[in-house]
């Protein structure tokens, strides 16, 4: 199965459009149990609340990349893929880093509840995702993003990125990008999603070659929003709690 997970104010709605001939299904955000809790912290309230299994494989776009790099460190990953992503807190832009300190205090709620702006057909899709996520995980998440640790490359970690996205400057990681995408922002997921519904399908294509060529729909609901929304069906070790409650798969050879 591929996980796909989205950034901090998006839902799975990002991946409505991405089709795969392969499992997958994209999840969203459930709150945080604590305002407390580490990035460790929740990838094992992640984990259980969606049932993520070992061998499974993550596609995590900013927080989420963040968050199935930190996956991978507990539970044996089959593959790790980041859009517009990093793997240490310091790729991302300093000037986020340095107001993380507020995010605690943001009115994300407030925010939430102001009329959508008169903008583009583009932006107000974003804003109605916006709308639908947890104030409470926002600002978690904009808490702990800036003080992530980091971890190890997974083996078969894969980074896609736009080349002008200002949160994860390309530039920071330039080095370590496997896939370009040339004038593409923080938001590529949507800018270039047919690039990279591509990238993703000759990526994760091969333990599913036998799968069915659409995906099966079911509903679910949100555990953020609370609504009905369309699921899509389809490491590393550590010193994490994870991997003293989760079984344990060897990693397939590559």
């Amino acid at each position: 199965m591929t996980i796909l997970i989205p950034g901090t104010g998006g839902t799975s709605e990002l991946f409505s459009d991405y089709r795969f001939p392969f499992p997958f299904r994209a999840v969203d955000f459930p709150a945080p149990d604590s305002s407390k809790m580490t990035m460790k912290d929740y990838a094992e309230q992640f984990v259980h609340h969606h049932g993520i299994a070992p061998g499974d494989s993550l596609v995590g776009m900013s927080l989420g990349g963040m968050l199935a790099c930190e996956i991978s460190r507990a539970m044996e990953i089959s593959q790790v893929v980041l859009i517009s992503s990093g793997t240490r807190s310091e790729h991302l832009n300093p000037l986020l880093r340095r107001l993380g300190f507020l995010a605690p205090v943001m009115p994300f709620g407030w925010l939430q509840s102001l009329p959508t702006p008169p903008v583009s057909r583009f932006r107000r899709r974003l804003f109605g995702m916006f709308r639908k996520v947890d104030a409470t995980f926002l600002n978690w998440a904009c808490s702990v993003a800036p003080r992530w640790e980091g971890t190890e490359d997974h083996p078969n970690l894969t980074q896609i990125h736009g080349d002008r996205d200002p949160v994860f400057p390309f530039s920071y990681q330039r080095e370590k990008i496997h896939h370009r995408l040339s004038g593409a922002s923080h938001l590529a997921v949507l800018e270039k999603q047919e690039e990279i519904n591509e990238i993703l399908r000759r990526l994760l294509d091969g333990g599913h070659r036998d799968s069915l060529a659409a995906p099966l729909v079911s509903r679910a609901k949100n555990p953020v929003s609370g609504t009905e929304a369309t699921s899509l069906p389809q490491s590393r070790r550590g010193g994490h709690p994870l991997t003293t409650s989760l079984p344990s798969h060897p990693r397939a050879p590559t």
